[in-house]
C-alpha cells in the first residue's frame, strides 16, 4: 500500500488544528477529508458524476463523522 510522506510543517499544523477544536478530530480524519474534497473538486463530483453539496465542508469541524 502506498503511504506518501506528508511535509513535517503540514503535520505540525494538523497537530495544532487537532488540539484547537473541542472534538479533537483525529489527524487522519482531517487528511482523509482534505483529500476527498480535493478529489471532488478535480473530478467535479463523486465517482458517479454527481456533485455532493452536503459533504464535509469544514475540515476538522465535522461532528457527525
Amino acid at each position: 500500500m502506498y503511504s506518501p510522506k506528508i511535509k513535517p510543517e503540514l503535520v505540525k499544523q494538523l497537530y495544532r488544528l487537532k488540539h484547537s477544536n473541542e472534538n479533537k478530530t483525529p489527524m487522519t480524519r482531517m487528511v482523509n477529508e482534505a483529500v476527498e474534497l480535493y478529489l471532488q473538486t478535480q473530478k467535479g463530483g463523486d465517482e458517479n458524476g454527481h456533485n455532493k453539496t452536503n459533504h464535509r465542508t469544514i475540515i476538522g469541524n465535522n461532528r457527525s463523522a
